[in-house]
């Protein structure tokens, strides 16, 4: 080979390294999307009637002062059971906490401020199938509407008995779900139940 050939070879670099393929995008799964929305609003659903059953019974066995007892006292207990039995995240938030730790997700409390203090009518559900760090996932958000039994504990401060007033002032400094303005009322909007599935 000619010197000047050799050198124009050599300068060159020779051949470009391999380079890794781009990470494939995979495209969602419809089929997997909507069977995970579906367990994420069961899930939803099954908490809200689980907390809602409890506290009936608890109503029925000694007032509003042990449903407010078993709010306090059951209510995470309970919640978690749902998220191991239904095998989802889920959980239960509001604009005005009675407990901050209740405080949901960025999205939650997004969808609360957007829907704002409301009647429960004509609230639309939330549902959304998005790509996370972690995965695929399915996120519910559904409304939950004051009912006449609530009051006892939700309603204006005056006509909460004082038994129910101390205990929530006792367990809740920092409660903000009694007493505002003229409190909740039947068919008002009091928060949100939320779900999250991962799709697979």
């Amino acid at each position: 080979m000619r010197p000047w050939l050799f050198l124009l070879v050599l300068g060159c670099g020779g051949a470009t390294p391999p380079q890794d393929p781009a990470p494939a995008t995979i495209a969602p799964d419809p089929t997997a999307d909507a069977a995970a929305l579906a367990r994420a609003e069961a899930a939803a659903r099954d908490l809200g009637k689980t907390l809602k059953t409890r506290a009936a019974a608890a109503m029925g066995a000694g007032g509003p002062t042990e449903a407010a007892e078993v709010c306090g006292t059951e209510a995470k207990t309970l919640t978690a059971e749902v998220a191991k039995r239904d095998g989802v995240a889920v959980g239960r938030s509001s604009r005005r906490l009675r407990n901050p730790t209740n405080a949901g997700a960025a999205r939650v409390s997004g969808w609360l401020e957007s829907e704002g203090e409301r009647a429960a009518e004509g609230v639309e559900p939330y549902r959304e199938a998005v790509q996370t760090p972690k995965g695929r996932s399915a996120r519910v958000i559904l409304p939950i509407t004051v009912e006449a039994p609530c009051l006892v504990c939700h309603g204006p401060a005056d006509p909460i008995s004082a038994d129910v007033r101390g205990l929530l002032a006792e367990r809740y400094p920092r409660d903000r779900a009694t007493g505002y303005a003229t409190g909740y009322a039947t068919g008002d909007l009091r928060g949100a139940l939320w779900a999250e599935a991962a799709s697979c």
